[in-house]
């Protein structure tokens, strides 16, 4: 069974979250932070023009990140789907969801497990849900 849906009524009552579920939600916001931060590093050269031996370096190293957030993105974002489905399975309304979903990124808030970012990955993870809970067939 899946981590988020082995403690589904446990997280709605924000008192327990799987640890993989906490180690991947902080692998993902960290690795979403450092993507954005070489993605503005590189915004702000002129790439046609200054291709040096630096710059590109930059590229690679950023091309890297990338790769990593996009591996974090998809590890979280595979058990959130699962979370979704499960409940949309059992006729759980999409309010609903969307309630425990809140819940969850609250409760890794207040555990350590996410830094509190103004609301950016909760209102990326309300996408998702909204994404996979309208996707089933």
């Amino acid at each position: 069974m899946h981590a988020l849906n082995s403690t589904a009524r446990v997280v709605d009552d924000c008192s327990m979250i799987p640890p993989e579920v906490s180690r991947a939600a902080t692998r993902y916001q960290v690795y979403r932070e450092v993507e954005a931060a070489h993605l503005s590093i590189m915004a702000k050269h002129n790439l046609l023009l200054d291709w040096t031996p630096a710059v590109r370096q930059m590229v690679f190293t950023a091309g890297e990140h990338i790769r990593h957030a996009r591996d974090a993105r998809s590890l979280f974002r595979e058990q959130v789907r699962e979370f979704v489905l499960t409940r949309r399975r059992s006729s759980e309304s999409l309010t609903d969801v969307l309630h425990d979903t809140r819940a969850l990124i609250t409760r890794l808030e207040r555990s350590g497990a996410l830094r509190c970012d103004g609301g950016d990955l909760e209102a990326e993870v309300v996408g998702w849900v909204i994404e996979d809970y309208g996707g089933v067939a």
